[in-house]
């Protein structure tokens, strides 16, 4: 039987991921529409994002252990169809209730992918051209980003709110079927099957020590500051007149950097390593740009690039950086604690910040909490080094 190319298997599971783009940014583009049809309050559309990440916080370490134990076509496949079956329960709703049922299981499914895939690209390219591979991978979101709120927003608005949930839903599908297709159900760049050892997999974790839980904290602000901007920003533009199909696409500019940026990135980390510098930077410079958002005069499209090159230095130095600290075959332990903990801070953002606009009536404190979050990241990023000192018998020295 012909090996299956580990470039074959990266274009699936950027495929994979833009399924999982599409699952999650399926609620932002239509945000306001969903609150006038169906009486939500700001503080319930924030949940809608947030309670897709509340099952990560749970499942996400259980994720990578199943997916080192059983492979990622298994658990892919299973996850996938928890997806389409929260997916097709979001569009049939048609109130809060069952909606945040469907969001609920959906993101069962999506965040146990969310863990697989990027433990999957550490073990097909363990040897070589990591930084590349996460690059590719980190170009899935910003697509999917992208075609979400281009697309969305007008289709929604032309044929109800359901619509783009069920074209997500059939793309779900069409993956589906291409992975349980193409995906090798053996592999030798995969461990064989195993006992999950949970018991065994925490000790790992403990023995890697504060590295890992720093980088994995680092996500968590990230996620947490960058999910809530693309959250609210549509439904700030809208509140400032803009239409439902420009607030989309300046939310969407978000994205762009990350096309162009992401593959230089992973090129220049893979050539001269030097992570936690492009980390730094990228948390400072994003929340100086998310600060500016209700201050400045600057031409909104201007300044959600800006925000989106601030965004793009921090996801693959950070991705690539964490396999570091585990040992062999074990990345996927590490992205199940940093997905828990980027599920956490997905859960508290989009709500805290829907929060206090319900209570203030405007969306400059939102906006503040976001740069606030984007600026604990570079501390913690900066914290990386002067814990590996302590640590003694460090397996590699901070970059």
């Amino acid at each position: 039987m012909k090996q299956t190319s580990r470039w074959t298997v990266l274009v699936l599971i950027f495929l994979l991921m833009i399924a999982f783009g599409l699952v999650f940014q399926s609620v932002p583009p239509i945000l306001t529409m969903m609150i006038t049809s169906l009486g939500l309050t700001h503080a319930q559309a924030g949940a809608l994002m947030s309670l897709f990440a509340l099952p990560g916080i749970f499942v996400s370490l259980p994720g990578g252990i199943l997916a080192t134990a059983y492979g990622a076509k298994k658990v892919t496949v299973a996850s996938l169809v928890v997806v389409l079956a929260g997916t097709v329960m979001v569009g049939v709703s048609t109130g809060f209730p069952l909606l945040v049922t469907g969001r609920f299981i959906a993101g069962i499914g999506a965040i146990t992918i969310a863990v697989a895939a990027p433990q999957t690209l550490s073990l097909w390219f363990a040897d070589k051209e990591l930084g590349i591979a996460f690059s590719v991978y980190n170009l899935a979101m910003p697509i999917a980003t992208i075609l979400a709120f281009n697309t969305f927003g007008t289709l929604a608005k032309g044929a109800g709110w359901p619509l783009p949930f069920w074209l997500t839903a059939a793309y779900c599908l069409i993956i589906l079927i291409l992975f349980v297709w193409k995906y090798p159900s053996r592999s030798d760049a995969e461990p064989a099957n195993q006992k999950p050892d949970m018991r065994g997999s925490l000790a790992v974790l403990t023995k890697a020590g504060w590295p890992v839980w720093l980088i994995s904290l680092v996500w968590m602000v990230y996620n947490t500051s960058s999910i809530s901007f693309m959250t609210f920003a549509g439904d700030y533009f809208i509140s400032k007149g803009y239409s439902v199909a420009l607030a989309g696409f300046l939310t969407s500019l978000f994205m762009v950097a990350s096309i162009v940026l992401a593959p230089v990135i992973g090129l220049i980390i893979d050539r001269k390593g030097k992570h936690l510098p492009f980390i730094v930077f990228g948390c400072t410079a994003l929340a100086a740009m998310i600060f500016l958002v209700t201050r400045s005069r600057m031409n909104p499209v201007l300044l959600v690039l800006l925000i989106g090159i601030s965004s793009v230095f921090i996801p693959t130095p950070l991705l690539s950086l964490l396999p570091r600290y585990l040992p062999a075959g074990f990345a996927g332990l590490g992205y199940g604690l940093s997905s828990a903990l980027a599920n956490l801070g997905v859960l508290a953002g989009p709500y805290l910040f829907g929060l206090l606009y319900d209570r203030s009536h405007s969306h400059d404190s939102g906006f503040d909490l976001l740069a606030a979050v984007s600026l604990l990241g570079a501390f913690l990023t900066l914290m990386i080094p002067l814990v590996l000192k302590k640590k003694k018998g460090a397996g590699s020295s901070p970059d």
